[in-house]
């Protein structure tokens, strides 16, 4: 299952190939193209500012209490080394769809921040090789009187044209003190290490960390310590290299599936038929409905009950990139 968002990702292409005239490889996904008649862009290219690795939260693995989070997403000095990756390049947000809108209800219909610029590019890059990686961050500037990184993207590219994105930072603060946060690190070797959490009511959700890799390509594929044999609650398949290779079945929640186009599928999991080559899709993937039982305790699926349901949708990828998707 791809983990880039199809809609913040062609938009974000056609805006760059607009202002670069780049051809890249890109979702096949209808959007607008819109009008670059506001000013020319252009990214960084001064070696200068290529900043040293590692680079984030290099302890996140041990993150693994509620307060030891805590002391983690809200430590003034990583805040500070964030922002000082020096977000001074401006993206016009009614030039780029973004993902994850989050919905703003009353009292805070209006945005107290308008003429602050919500998209930026940071001047502060990494080289890698022929590639060049651009932080992009997305400001929440509604609810809050100081406008702060709520989203933060990992753009890889070369030679000034995009070539895949990855998001690696969230900080989100839900209604009812309901929070979901995401921190990164980047080492030396430039494997990136993610690692989500979720305030609610429980109160406290640690999903696993996840860990990617630049590829050759200068696309993201998952990363994994150990070659061989792979399988967890959610995926399982052969890692060669480290990295996702031939048949592998995932039953993860789908985030790019319309549930109220098509309300007839009342889960969000689907169980997916994939198939990767050297880390990155290829060929034709297989969603299926993900029949399965919940605890009557708890409301989490019972994973031994698991299995494929309905045909949902089928997808047809050729090195990465996503041709073509058929609903059935």
């Amino acid at each position: 299952m791809f983990k880039i968002n199809i809609v913040f990702f062609t938009s974000l292409f056609f805006l760059f190939s607009c202002y670069s005239k780049a051809q890249t490889e890109n979702k096949a996904v209808k959007t607008e193209v819109h009008s670059t008649d506001k000013g020319s862009f252009s990214f960084n290219t001064n070696k200068a500012d290529c900043i040293t690795l590692p680079f984030g939260y290099s302890d996140i693995s041990k993150r693994i209490t509620v307060d030891s989070a805590l002391s983690a997403i809200q430590d003034e000095n990583k805040l500070k080394e964030l922002n000082a990756l020096q977000f001074e390049k401006s993206i016009k947000k009614d030039l780029v769809s973004l993902p994850e809108e989050y919905d703003v209800f009353l009292p805070f219909s209006n945005s107290v921040n308008e003429k602050y610029d919500r998209i930026k590019i940071a001047s502060d890059f990494l080289c890698y090789g022929d590639y060049s990686l651009y932080f992009m961050a997305v400001y929440n500037t509604v609810r809050y009187a100081q406008p702060f990184i709520e989203k933060m993207y990992l753009v890889s590219t070369k030679e000034g044209k995009l070539i895949d994105m990855k998001r690696i930072y969230l900080n989100h603060q839900g209604e009812m003190g309901f929070a979901s946060h995401t921190l990164f690190n980047i080492d030396k070797n430039y494997i990136i290490s993610l690692q989500d959490y979720e305030f609610t009511e429980d109160p406290f959700t640690l999903n696993p960390l996840q860990q990617y890799q630049i590829l050759p390509s200068g696309k993201f594929a998952g990363y994994y310590d150990h070659d061989g044999p792979y399988k967890n609650n959610e995926e399982q398949g052969l890692v060669k290299n480290h990295h996702k290779e031939g048949k592998w079945i995932e039953t993860k929640p789908n985030g790019s599936m319309d549930w109220q186009k098509y309300p007839e599928f009342t889960d969000s999991y689907t169980y997916l038929e994939a198939e990767y080559k050297n880390g990155l899709p290829v060929g034709k993937w297989k969603f299926y409905k993900l029949q399965q039982k919940y605890s009557e305790e708890t409301g989490e699926p019972i994973l031994n009950t698991r299995k494929k349901g309905k045909l949902i949708y089928t997808e047809i990828y050729r090195e990465g990139a996503l041709e073509k998707r058929e609903i059935h």
